[in-house]
């Protein structure tokens, strides 16, 4: 594993008004998992997408197998045996998983080139399908497989051309613990294959686990490259993110009054006689396995998945919760686990994302009191640290950090008492998830009352001081103070898995 496949030299590139990337370095062997992590914004996805073809660098060299290569183009990327998986899944729901793995590249029948070869498209995904060791069917509708294993489909329609070197872009973010284990058992497969993967993630402990090496980027430079034999996580968060960790520690600040009750609650085959109740200052966890049915529960809470109970009380008054209009009259706000698909206005300005719940409250007539709305947000951005230079920007031009950083602003904005938080740090680097989780410390501090989710268990342990379990749309445990762990979780939501 000495040969190198891919050397990017001296890449530098610019946008207007600022420099992305400054003379950045970065190679990868034949075989190997190279990994690239630094926080939101230094640079990792204009590096990748430089070998893509989806920017074109400022100046410097990319060599693939010894040779000088420009790549102008995705095609050209393509052409060269480079694919990207990125977070945010780029298939088509409608189509079947066989014709999402040979997109662009459909067999057809011999005599009649204009007829889709049927046959042998489902034979030839098959076996790039069991290939990866896949149980999922090539005539399976995409849009009836979990987000999970559509993320592992998007590495079969990798194969499916000349790979040579595989991008993964937060490739286990929407995956559960049984298929995280799958997506490393096929790393392992196709780094014994002599393909070589370049692998992103926040997930520090994951990387450490899959890299042969780690290189890391901090504003835009690369600040270090550390072989296996040479990890030591304390150091690469330092030169991640410029400093020590200094969380502000799990604290206790809920009282005895409860601000919301739930009475059987039950979802169309999804969840069944759900009961419980929130307390002011309490930050409420909610975890289980993948099918366990949280998802659709923490919708539920806002009135964004159907749902009958018997009874619902928010500070003693009964409600129905029946869309988030209704929700938000209460004084309940929800962050969504998917921010760009189900939140953010990506092709509108910073400033709109950010007042867009609040904005009724500076509503003159047929005019916006600009002013106040100016203040308010600069309020916020200075508050939360959102790294905005200017709020008429689009804020799809803000890292995946500082984006979750826009939507909790537009929470807070309008002073929520119950705030749902489903996957808040999904997606966002290890300097970003220490500051919303002291946000989170800090609303609770305030009096606030918090549900909280997230994909990856150890999270809810450290953040929240009660945690309810389910496990196919059943309250099977609950675990407060020092029971709250990872142990106690898994446990309980595996046992109680297997006896049903």
């Amino acid at each position: 594993m000495s040969e190198k496949i891919l050397e990017a030299k001296n890449i530098i590139k610019d946008f207007p008004g600022t420099r992305a990337l400054d003379d950045v370095d970065f190679d990868l062997l034949r075989g190997e998992v190279h990994s690239v992590i630094g926080e939101n914004g230094a640079g990792k996805s204009t590096l990748m997408k430089i070998i893509c073809g989806d920017f074109i660098k400022t100046s410097g060299q990319i060599i693939i197998e010894g040779k000088e290569t420009e790549i102008k183009n995705p095609t050209d990327s393509l052409n060269l045996g480079i694919r990207m998986i990125y977070q945010e899944l780029e298939n088509l729901q409608k189509l079947s998983v066989a014709e999402n793995i040979f997109l662009g590249k459909l067999p057809k029948q011999k005599k009649l080139p204009f007829i889709l070869n049927s046959k042998k498209l489902s034979n030839d995904s098959l076996k790039i399908l069991n290939e990866l060791n896949l149980d999922i069917k090539p005539r399976e509708k995409l849009s009836n497989l979990s987000v999970g294993a559509q993320q592992l489909v998007e590495v079969a329609k990798a194969l499916s051309a000349n790979l040579k070197i595989l991008i993964m872009d937060e490739p286990t973010s929407s995956l559960n613990q049984k298929e995280t284990e799958q997506l490393f058992k096929i790393i392992e497969k196709l780094k014994n294959q002599g393909i070589s993967i370049i692998y992103i993630s926040h997930r520090l402990k994951e990387v450490i686990d899959v890299s042969d090496r780690i290189s890391i980027l901090r504003d835009g430079r690369k600040v270090g490259t550390y072989e296996k034999k040479d990890f030591k996580e304390d150091e690469i968060i330092k030169l991640m993110i410029g400093k020590s960790l200094k969380t502000a520690g799990k604290q206790n600040y809920s009282s005895d009054e409860v601000v919301m009750s739930i009475k059987d609650l039950n979802i169309n085959k999804k969840i069944y006689n759900f009961s419980m109740e929130l307390k002011k200052g309490e930050i409420l966890g909610i975890s289980g396995l993948a099918g366990s049915g949280k998802e659709e529960l923490m919708k539920s809470f806002f009135g964004l998945w159907p749902s009958r109970s018997e009874k619902i009380l928010v500070y003693g008054q009964a409600v129905n919760l029946k869309n988030p209009k209704n929700a938000l009259k209460k004084g309940i706000v929800y962050l969504p686990e998917e921010r760009k698909l189900q939140s953010l206005f990506l092709e509108l300005p910073i400033r709109y994302n950010f007042s867009v719940l609040w904005i009724h409250r500076i509503y003159r007539k047929f005019f916006i009191a600009a002013k106040n709305e100016k203040n308010i947000i600069a309020e916020y951005i200075e508050k939360l640290r959102v790294k905005a230079s200017n709020a008429e920007y689009m804020v799809s031009s803000l890292s995946g950090g500082n984006q979750q950083k826009v939507i909790i602003s537009r929470l807070l904005m309008i002073s929520p008492n119950i705030i749902i938080l489903n996957d808040p740090t999904r997606g966002v680097d290890i300097g970003s998830k220490e500051e919303i989780h002291n946000i989170i410390s800090g609303l609770a501090k305030s009096g606030a009352s918090i549900i909280f989710s997230s994909s990856e268990i150890p999270e809810v342990c450290n953040v929240s001081n009660r945690v309810l379990v389910l496990s196919r749309g059943r309250l099977i445990s609950e675990f407060k103070d020092s029971d709250v762990n990872v142990d106690n979780i898994i446990t309980a939501a595996t046992k109680a898995d297997v006896k049903r």
